[in-house]
């Protein structure tokens, strides 16, 4: 199964937002829950415009959930290196541990080394800046539902 790299979106309004969402109508509830869903799908959609693409498989592999029970909203990069990406790398070298040398695939072909560099990685985020550019719109866009939702039921 491949690694997933997840953010979830947490702040300190949304937080005390949430906790006297329990107090509400099941209509304030929902309206929370839809305003939720679409800026997690909003940040889903920044991720993708923003992620470096080579092959397209990073790009094809993010994906967005939101689950309602925990009222939370998920954006995630299914590939095993996308936090690599995101994060960047330090450089590393690879020495073989149990032979003297390592067979490494290269295309149809072996390559044989004693010792592996693998260069530095610079970060480049596609994710958070992707949750920094609506987190604002988050608090404003459940503040817009809930008083839309308060004016109907009086």
């Amino acid at each position: 199964m491949a690694a997933k790299f997840v953010v979830t979106a947490r702040s300190a309004d949304l937080a005390k937002c949430l906790s006297q969402i329990g107090a509400l109508d099941g209509k304030s509830r929902l309206a929370v829950e839809k305003a939720m869903q679409r800026v997690t799908k909003r940040i889903k959609a920044g991720a993708i415009r923003r992620v470096a693409v080579r092959s397209g498989e990073l790009k094809n592999s993010i994906s967005s959930g939101f689950s309602a029970t925990k009222l939370q909203g998920v954006v995630r990069a299914k590939k095993p290196y996308a936090h690599l990406v995101e994060f960047g790398a330090k450089a590393v070298t690879i020495n073989p541990k149990e032979k003297k040398a390592m067979k490494i695939p290269f295309g149809e072909e072996y390559i044989v080394r004693k010792k592996v560099s693998i260069p530095a990685r610079k970060p480049r985020p596609f994710i958070i800046p992707a949750y920094e550019a609506e987190a604002p719109e988050l608090v404003d866009e459940i503040k817009k539902e809930l008083l839309k939702n308060a004016k109907i039921t009086k």
